[in-house]
């Protein structure tokens, strides 16, 4: 018996020599797990803020070299959804830009590539090689998914593998706002940015200045404006804005700063009065142009500045209230008149639309372009016209001729902007201030 102990005691140790050294194909898979544990598929883990969060392992290939050199092909992973070693969320909320995505691997990949994809439009939004330390966020709320892949490579390590790996990242950011002026002189409009919001009914926004208030939809943002003028009175505005969604809530103060609008006194030739201020014209006037300026496209025309469309003498300031053959009139005047020789080319203020060209008896040869997002340019008196509705037009681009056509005292241009029927100091647009009989030489001469 004892020597049955010695001869399988014998038999055991060669049996051991002979693994240890030869480590032959037949040993199950385990053993090798235990023997090579350093040298087994690597582990990930995705955190936000060090919190664990849901990942996708979508395809695994691994094989390491055992110590007789051979290697070891380990069975191919596909499709292991929520791949995790602790129950994380189901997918990284990042709220705040400073949030810090992350992903650690306990054997360190020889090359990651990350590419961001946009599970609304199927788009990559980013490529790039990964820092898996600090993996980028959007700029802009969604939801994504992180396409990782992973790949050991180097010939000096004992094992080779790749790994790729889905992340369901959903980014949900507070509104920003951004205001383009903290007070206004009556006649500008205040431009309201908003960024981090798909709907719009998620925006929290009232004020008292303007009643028809809209958001137009941009790439990554909504824009809205509030126009103001000599209707506006001047005094402090307060805007309440935030987010429905998450009910958060901000006051912020506007003021209107009152604009001096002098008087004008005009002597007309009666019968001109009577020719071109009637019932018909008027009539006229609000059939074919009035409805024009309830309709613009949603998006810009334009993206440069707008440019003074003819210089001359500044005749009429924006805003000024008139008597007519010593009879007050009963509206402000709507923009700004520019005196010019008859026949002066006369330019499209900026890119945009042609709504309407037509000759009107009050107005005479009337154009406006619409610029998108609600703002129009509007160009009366004409003595011809250039272009026609629907044309595209570029900025600087000749569209008519200085007339005196309709109700007008002389050759010159009356030149308007709006927001849709509000009318604005051109001004504003065109050099950034009031342009006023005081400083109109070093802008329109």
């Amino acid at each position: 018996m004892k020597k049955l102990f010695l001869v399988f005691l014998a038999v055991l140790i060669c049996f051991s020599v002979y693994v240890y050294y030869e480590e032959p194909d037949f040993l199950l898979a385990g053993f090798y797990e235990r023997l090579y544990a350093d040298r087994q598929k690597a582990e990930a883990e995705v955190t936000l803020n060090e919190i664990p969060v849901a990942f996708d392992l979508t395809e695994e290939l691994w094989r390491f070299q055992k110590n007789n050199g051979d290697w070891v092909e380990l069975p191919e992973t596909t499709g292991k959804t929520a791949f995790r070693k602790t129950d994380p969320t189901p997918a990284a909320v990042p709220d705040n830009q400073e949030d810090k995505l992350s992903l650690r691997v306990d054997k360190a990949p020889d090359r990651a590539e990350l590419k961001i994809i946009d599970n609304i439009s199927g788009e990559i939004v980013l490529e790039e090689d990964a820092n898996l330390a600090g993996l980028p966020l959007p700029d802009k709320n969604g939801s994504y998914t992180y396409a990782l892949t992973l790949e050991w490579t180097v010939k000096s390590n004992p094992y080779r593998g790749r790994q790729a790996l889905n992340i369901p990242v959903l980014v949900e950011y507070p509104p920003e706002f951004e205001f383009s002026a903290d007070s206004l002189r009556q006649g500008q409009m205040l431009e309201v940015t908003v960024y981090n919001v798909t709907d719009a009914e998620d925006i929290l926004f009232e004020q008292s200045v303007y009643k028809d208030f809209r958001w137009f939809r941009q790439e990554g943002f909504w824009r809205g404006y509030l126009p103001t003028n000599y209707s506006v009175q001047p005094g402090v505005y307060a805007i309440k804005y935030g987010s429905r969604k998450k009910g958060t809530e901000i006051v912020k103060e506007i003021e209107v700063v009152a604009h001096d609008y002098p008087i004008q006194y005009l002597s007309i030739d009666p019968g001109t009065e009577q020719a071109t201020r009637n019932e018909a014209a008027y009539a006229e006037f609000a059939k074919y142009f009035t409805p024009v300026r309830n309709e613009s496209d949603p998006t810009r025309y334009y993206t440069e500045d707008f440019l003074i469309p003819v210089k001359g003498r500044l005749s009429t300031q924006f805003g000024q209230t008139r008597y007519v053959n010593n009879s007050p009139t009963s509206s402000r005047h709507s923009g700004m008149d520019i005196a010019a020789p008859a026949g002066t080319a006369v330019q499209a203020s900026n890119r945009g639309k042609v709504a309407l060209s037509r000759f009107f008896t009050l107005t005479g040869h009337t154009i406006i372009i619409d610029h998108g997002e609600g703002l129009f340019s509007v160009y009366y008196h004409l003595l011809k016209r250039s272009v026609q509705a629907d044309e595209i037009v570029e900025r600087g681009q000749k569209i008519g001729e200085v007339g005196s056509t309709g109700f007008s005292t002389g050759p010159h241009l009356h030149f308007m902007i709006s927001y849709y029927a509000i009318n604005m100091e051109p001004g504003f647009f065109l050099v950034g201030e009031p342009i006023t009989y005081a400083n109109y030489r070093k802008y329109l001469q």
